[in-house]
């Protein structure tokens, strides 16, 4: 599902800075002793963009005799997979290497080596604000399960909300996957995929004959 990074991250509220070759962390401190967690923006592969929930503050993986003394929630992973879509400056490189195989054979490989190059020279020390506007959820995983594509739109949503609030629920996040099970109108920051206009909210009375016994509870 196609999303746009920059309007998640505003719907997140995080203003900083991200972009390949970065890794940002997000502090959320709570009251009370292995309570506080924190937001990974890991993009030190320019291929993708990993968005992910630990314990504790400071981004780190933590080793499983300090990971179990937080709630369980958190020792199982959650984390977004994102794929950035290429960017204007990549599709230009591409134009004119074409333009060099057209016109000089051998001459279009030699440009794309030189430019690939410059790409790696300049990886440490790529510009601020030069994010790809757009990208793909490849993978989408809360407390170690991974969640169908029919429900990012709305578990996204729930986490952009809990992130502003500063506080991570994956309980929530995860009980948000299943919320709906037809058709969900996804927030801006998600490119509708078609049939999307109408919200359908589970009805207990009339679903239940569909799985052919009464749910329990």
């Amino acid at each position: 599902m196609k999303i746009n990074i920059q309007e998640f991250l505003d719907h997140c509220g995080i203003d900083e800075s991200i972009y390949p070759g970065k890794k940002l962390v997000r502090k959320l401190r709570q009251p009370g002793e292995f309570k506080s967690h924190c937001v990974v923006l890991d993009w030190h592969h320019a291929e993708m963009l990993r968005i992910e929930i630990k314990a504790g503050l400071s981004g780190r993986t933590l080793p499983a005799n300090e990971l179990k003394k937080y709630p369980v929630c958190f020792q199982a992973p959650t984390y977004i997979d994102i794929a950035p879509e290429d960017t204007e400056d990549g599709e230009e490189e591409d134009d004119e290497g074409q333009q060099g195989r057209a016109s000089g054979g051998g001459g279009g490989r030699k440009m794309k080596k030189h430019l690939q190059g410059e790409m790696v020279a300049a990886f440490s020390t790529v510009m601020e604000g030069k994010i790809p506007t757009g990208g793909e959820i490849k993978k989408l995983v809360i407390m170690g399960k991974e969640i169908a594509k029919q429900s990012y739109a709305q578990v996204l949503e729930k986490l952009a909300e809990q992130v502003k609030q500063s506080k991570i629920m994956a309980t929530d996040l995860l009980a948000e996957a299943g919320k709906y099970i037809t058709k969900y109108t996804p927030p801006a920051f998600m490119k509708p995929s078609g049939g999307e206009d109408k919200v359908y909210k589970y009805d207990r009375m009339k679903n239940e004959p569909m799985f052919g016994r009464p749910l329990m509870g």
